[in-house]
Formats: C-alpha cells, sequence, structure tokens
C-alpha cells in the first residue's frame, strides 16, 4: 500500500512539474501569409500579441483560425505600419476577434485599408498607442521585457513608407527575439545604430529582400532561427538566404508554410 501510495505521488509531482514548465513557455506562430507578415505571440502568462494583420484576404483566414483554435480575443496588436499586406487584415480582427489596446506608428496614409482599419478602432473604442518620432515604449509585460521603437525620421522621400516600420525587442529569460517590420536600408542603419540587435530569432525584415545594409544588419542580429515572410510569386532573395545559413542560422521560407517557435527561457526551437 505504501509503495503505491508512493508511486502516486511520483506521478503527482511529474504531472504537476510538467504541467508549470510547459506554462512557462513563450511562443511563436509566423503564419503563412504569402508576402504579408502577421504573427501572434502568446505569454506564458496566456497573453497573445499580435504583430500586424496580413492583407484583407489574410485576415480574413486568421479570423477562421483563431475561431477554430479557441483564441477569442488579442490583448495587444502591434501594426508596424499602414502597408496593406500588413494592416489589411486588422480592422476583422476588431471587429470578429477583439483587441484591448494597439500600438502603432505615427504618419499621414491614405488608403482604403488604413481608412477602414481606423474606423474599426473607432467603432469599438480600442485604446491606442501611437509611437512618435524616436520614441520608445515599453510593452507591460509580466516575465517578458517587450520594447517597441518608432522611426528616427518624418520623412523617407517617396514612396519609403516601409522605413517608418516600428521595431519589437523581446527577451524571455535569456531569448531573445527581434521584430523589424519592413525595414528597408535607412531604417535598418537606425537599428543598427541603435544596437541591441543580437537575437536567437529574427523576423527577416522587407520580406528577405536584399538592401546595401542586409549584410551588416543580419551579420548584426546573427539569429539561431529566421522567419521570412516571402511568398512563392515574389521568394527572397538567394543573397539573404546565403548570408543567413552563412551564419549558422535555421531560415524557415513563409512560401514553405509557417512555424511555430517555443522558448523556455533558455532556448529557442521550432516545432
Amino acid at each position: 500500500m505504501k509503495r503505491l501510495f508512493l508511486i502516486a505521488i511520483t506521478l503527482m509531482l511529474t504531472v504537476f512539474c510538467l504541467s508549470f514548465a510547459k506554462a512557462q513557455e513563450l511562443r511563436v506562430d509566423f503564419y503563412d501569409m504569402g508576402k504579408a507578415d502577421s504573427m501572434l505571440i502568446t505569454a506564458p502568462d496566456g497573453t497573445r500579441i499580435l504583430i500586424d494583420a496580413g492583407t484583407n484576404k489574410g485576415g480574413k483566414a486568421l479570423v477562421e483560425r483563431f475561431a477554430r483554435e479557441g483564441i477569442d480575443h488579442i490583448d495587444v496588436m502591434i501594426i508596424t505600419h499602414y502597408d496593406k499586406d500588413h494592416v489589411g487584415g486588422a480592422d476583422q480582427i476588431i471587429e470578429d476577434v477583439g483587441v484591448s489596446e494597439i500600438y502603432m506608428p505615427v504618419y499621414d496614409k491614405e488608403s482604403k485599408q488604413y481608412e477602414q482599419f481606423m474606423e474599426a478602432v473607432d467603432e469599438y473604442g480600442v485604446k491606442t498607442h501611437p509611437i512618435r518620432t524616436k520614441e520608445s515604449i515599453r510593452v507591460p509585460l509580466e516575465n517578458v521585457e517587450m520594447t517597441i521603437t518608432a522611426a528616427h525620421r518624418t520623412n523617407y522621400g517617396h514612396d519609403e513608407e516601409n522605413d517608418f516600420s516600428l521595431c519589437t525587442r523581446m527577451v524571455y529569460g535569456e531569448t531573445r527575439f527581434l521584430f523589424p517590420g519592413d525595414a528597408e536600408a535607412p531604417r535598418q542603419l537606425e537599428l543598427l545604430e541603435e544596437g541591441d540587435l543580437a537575437c536567437d530569432v529574427l523576423k527577416a525584415p522587407y520580406h528577405g529582400r536584399l538592401v546595401s545594409t542586409s549584410e551588416r544588419f543580419l551579420t548584426a542580429a546573427a539569429p539561431k532561427i529566421a522567419f521570412i515572410p516571402d511568398g512563392p510569386d515574389d521568394p527572397a532573395s538567394d543573397k539573404v538566404i546565403e548570408i543567413l545559413r552563412n551564419l549558422g542560422t535555421d531560415v524557415y521560407c513563409g512560401k514553405d508554410g509557417g512555424i511555430a517557435v517555443i522558448s523556455d527561457g533558455e532556448t529557442v526551437k521550432v516545432l
């Protein structure tokens, strides 16, 4: 009887320890959105942070996916910039899933997708945190450090909205994540000047296209894992993939499907 009791106690402790370990994991889902961005971070305490929401079509797919997975609310949304492949699906997430607060850049934009996004924000009374030029904001999360920095300039020339991209740095335990939006060469230079780019997991900027600063930027980040949100009709640059692989990075491309990355605070792995 005593032996059975000890076995039962051991099993209970094992289940408890496994449940505790699982509860301490941080997860990032990098979605296959074609040449568009959307990533869902699930913090250890269950807080959900969505970075970008893809296109209009992608937003519908996300709503359906979240319904299947039982995700009924987004706590924090970060819109890196207002191009249609980043903000296009945001209004549908606000309307059909629900969002508590949004972090967003400050610049002028004229587009149907941006108007729909702002109309949804107003209609549903979502709390917003506009991040202004050169501003840095800490997102209050338990056991996770998340900082968002804004672009340094108010003008990057004609059709250069990518360089208004917010950059999100996230630290969980000893593991680091970097989400630089669609930063092109000018914005990447700013981020290089800011420093603190070294990471375990990188969302590759600008859909993996090669720009003049790519090698410097990627070398400074030197990630263990990189996800490139490209599509079959617009694949990532072979040179960008080569640079990453030469750094010892495991490279995953959106055209081959999405991935999920798990951190236990010490190591990162792809599921």
